[in-house]
């Protein structure tokens, strides 16, 4: 199997997943990976969930140990003119392969399939079970958490997980569970004396730019909404609109317009929205919700407002918040407590992305030190580390199950020109491959 062509292959399938505006991913992926694994001799069962397609695979007669290696086939949606190349075509340039998916996650499912090769004929004890899904991107409650309830209820209880989802070639044991908090206001026209001009913000950042949300960190990096609801109370001004590149509430808006008036005395009245005006005045102080959570982490809490719309009267703003708890009420708790004295206008709503936790996998588990020898012998520097990004690691782990997330090096996920390095994606199938045996064989 030619890796890069399976990975150019898979980019051409256009399966970006973005339910709110009616877009999901072309089913016609799970067919061409099925394909594949029949091809290599994997018998396989499809599943089908709200619209959303699974497929598993197994090896094996169904003993322990079993390890189910995982990747998602669906991705974020992407604003065409900001790439340098088509994100719907594979296109290499030097040692990087750019396009849709090439890092977050096509890179790392081309490198399962890959791995898969040379393990098929060398499972001789355990079990190897393989799934792919396609809706890692709004939260796997479609994929990931049939695949587990599935697993479970056919005496498949994974021992181990590789959930190919995640990039640096580190291994990752911790991440946050994620909650997208909604806050909806009526607007409420108005006029104020006062000058009216636009402004205009980008996301700004001094280390890496941080398009995927969960890599956005407060101190560091400038998100374009925060700053116009500092300019807002800076300035005692006013909103009569906004408009920006929302696109879905993991991905950062890389820039937002706004028109604005600042009163004056004397000065000409001019048409604002104070329910808008008063809505992302909140989202300063929402963005510092302090919740109680579960477990601590090097990222701590961040809550970034990434969408916005005006529907049916209302502003709605999806603040997608990133935190150690599997608990919404909490959330919902510490983001009223932070703007209680707006919330008489303002309805705060509060979901769990797939409800059901966090990664934590101990350092010292066999999962992790098995995948640190690995690393070691395939002349990588193994480290250990928590990873900002969630995933569907968050459903195995919460029941005790050892899971970890791994990816190639590349950049850009969730963003414009998104890549991988084409010989780390290699390394990171023979790393899948080689892991796998360990385990199998341990």
């Amino acid at each position: 199997m030619d890796l890069l062509k399976t990975l150019e292959i898979l980019v051409e399938f256009d399966t970006v997943n973005d339910p709110s505006i009616g877009k999901y991913p072309d089913p016609g992926v799970v067919d061409f990976v099925e394909g594949l694994l029949n091809g290599l001799g994997i018998r396989t069962k499809t599943f089908i969930s709200n619209g959303y397609r699974s497929i598993i695979g197994v090896v094996g007669n169904g003993s322990e140990p079993r390890v189910l290696m995982m990747a998602h086939l669906d991705v974020v949606p992407f604003v065409r003119d900001e790439w340098r190349f088509d994100p719907l075509r594979l296109t290499i340039a030097g040692d990087v392969a750019y396009g849709r998916g090439a890092l977050d996650d096509k890179g790392n499912v081309a490198a399962v399939l890959k791995a898969l090769e040379g393990l098929v004929g060398e499972v001789n004890r355990g079990t190897l079970i393989v799934a792919f899904t396609t809706d890692e991107e709004v939260g796997g409650e479609n994929g990931a958490r049939v695949v587990r309830d599935y697993l479970l209820n056919n005496g498949l209880r994974p021992n181990y997980v590789i959930n190919a989802d995640g990039y640096g070639m580190v291994i990752i044991n911790r991440r946050r569970a994620i909650f997208n908090a909604a806050i909806r206001t009526k607007g409420l026209k108005a006029t104020v004396n006062g000058v009216r001009e636009v402004v205009r913000f980008k996301l700004d950042y001094k280390v890496r730019p941080p398009y995927h949300a969960a890599y956005f960190t407060p101190g560091v990096d400038t998100h374009p909404l925060l700053a116009l609801s500092q300019y807002l109370w800076v300035n005692n001004a006013y909103l009569a609109s906004i408009r920006g590149s929302f696109v879905k509430e993991n991905v950062t808006p890389t820039w937002i317009e706004a028109e604005v008036v600042k009163p004056c005395r004397g000065c000409p009245m001019q048409d604002v929205d104070l329910g808008l005006t008063n809505a992302v005045k909140a989202l300063l102080p929402l963005s510092r919700v302090n919740p109680k959570v579960k477990a601590q982490s090097i990222y701590g809490v961040t809550a970034t407002p990434n969408v916005y719309r005006f529907a049916d009267g209302f502003h709605e703003f999806v603040i997608n918040v990133r935190a150690m708890t599997d608990d919404p009420l909490a959330i919902r708790e510490a983001m009223m407590e932070s703007v209680q004295d707006y919330l008489q206008d303002i309805e705060v709503d509060v979901r769990a992305e797939g409800g059901v936790g966090y990664l934590n996998t101990p350092r010292d588990s066999k999962l992790v030190t098995t995948a640190m020898e690995v690393l070691r012998k395939l002349g990588v520097e193994p480290i250990v580390m928590e990873m900002a990004g969630a995933s569907d690691s968050k459903y195995f782990s919460p029941l005790g199950i050892e899971a970890i997330d791994f990816g190639p090096i590349g950049e850009n996920a969730h963003g414009p020109n998104e890549n991988v390095n084409i010989k780390s994606l290699e390394q990171t199938s023979k790393f899948y491959e080689d892991l796998t045996k360990e385990l199998l064989n341990g």
